[in-house]
């Protein structure tokens, strides 16, 4: 009967380790979540930066994948054309892209909460959540030619933002 105890704890314990691990998007998510609540109440702004990071998460998981489609990176996205011509395949593809979608998710969410009331918690809270992946916070480089996917997060955060900058949203 002890055995069959130790058993079931052993195997409860490794379901809940299992379940506490989460993905990077959902990661990303939690911070953009828990910015949000701790700003001005802003619905559209806020589907806005919801529908942003959406985007930028969806195309660096896109980007290194053959059956799916990018959405903005490298496409003309309701009159903004954000060029991109690709980038060298990585040897660990997962990799690559938890780099890529953390350098885009931290520099976007950066950028858009810097001047929100809760900044004081939000951005340590971001800069916390890339450096726990081993990211250097400092690195700004969007120059991607290097194969840098570090780089390529930089680049497409960094248009998406002009492209939000131009698309008459305030």
């Amino acid at each position: 009967m002890k055995k069959i105890t130790l058993l079931l704890a052993l195997i409860g314990f490794s379901f809940s380790n299992i379940y506490a691990q989460h993905s990077v998007s959902r990661d990303w998510n939690e911070e953009l979540l828990d910015a949000i609540r701790i700003d001005f109440a802003r619905p559209t702004v806020h589907a806005r930066n919801l529908f942003h990071t959406s985007v930028a998460m969806y195309d660096s998981w896109a980007v290194f994948e053959n059956q799916a489609e990018t959405v903005f990176l490298g496409k003309n996205f309701q009159g903004y054309n954000c060029v991109f011509n690709g980038i060298a395949n990585p040897p660990d593809v997962e990799a690559a892209r938890q780099e890529m979608m953390s350098y885009a998710m931290y520099t976007l969410l950066s950028h858009r909460f810097a001047n929100s009331p809760g900044s004081a918690t939000s951005l340590p809270a971001f800069k916390t959540l890339l450096n726990s992946y081993g990211y250097d916070h400092t690195f700004t480089s969007i120059d991607f030619s290097t194969g840098s996917y570090a780089a390529l997060g930089n680049y497409l955060a960094s248009q998406i933002i002009a492209f939000g900058n131009q698309d008459g949203s305030n």
